[in-house]
C-alpha cells in the first residue's frame, strides 16, 4: 500500500466483502446450476452463506463422484474464512488495527491492511477453485450420471 492509504484498513476491508460478496453470488450460480441438474437444492439466495454452504455440502455428500470430494473440501476450507470474515465485520475495528469484538467472551486482536488483503484475496482464490471443481468436474458428472439414468 502506498500514498495517502499507507496503514489504511478501509480498501482493504473493502476488499474483504466485495470479494466475499463475489463468493456469494457465485455460490448462488453454482446452486442454480445444480438445480438444472435435477439437484434439488433447498436454501434461499439471501441466506447467510454459510447456511448455503452447509445446504451444498449436505447435497454433495450424498453424489458417488469423485469430483464430490473436492467440492466438499473446498466447502470445509469455506469455514475459516467466513469465521474470520465474521470476526472482523461484526466487530469494531478502531485505529491501528484495533479490533473489538462485540461478542465481549472474545479477546480484543489487531489487524494489519496485509492481513485484510491476504484474506480478500483467500477468499477469491477460494471462489474460483469452488467455481472450477464443480463447473468443470462436478456438473459433467451429474450430468453424465443422468444421461446414464442412473
Amino acid at each position: 500500500m502506498s500514498g495517502a492509504f499507507e496503514g489504511d484498513l478501509i480498501r482493504p476491508l473493502g476488499l474483504v466483502t466485495l470479494y466475499f460478496g463475489y463468493a456469494e453470488a457465485q455460490v448462488n450460480l453454482l446452486l442454480s446450476m445444480l438445480q438444472e441438474c435435477g439437484v434439488a437444492v433447498v436454501v434461499s439466495p439471501i441466506a447467510p452463506l454459510g447456511q448455503r454452504l452447509k445446504e451444498f455440502a449436505s447435497v454433495a455428500a450424498g453424489f458417488p463422484e469423485s469430483s464430490a470430494a473436492e467440492v466438499l473440501g473446498l466447502l470445509e476450507e469455506s469455514k475459516v474464512l467466513i469465521e474470520q470474515r465474521n470476526e472482523l465485520v461484526h466487530a469494531s475495528i478502531l485505529a491501528k488495527g484495533r479490533v473489538i469484538p462485540n461478542d465481549p467472551a472474545r479477546v480484543e486482536f489487531r489487524v494489519t491492511p496485509d492481513q485484510l488483503t491476504d484474506l480478500a484475496e483467500r477468499a477469491f482464490n477460494w471462489k474460483e477453485r469452488l467455481n472450477a471443481a464443480v463447473q468443470l468436474r462436478l456438473l459433467p458428472a451429474l450430468r453424465e450420471r443422468s444421461s446414464r439414468g442412473t
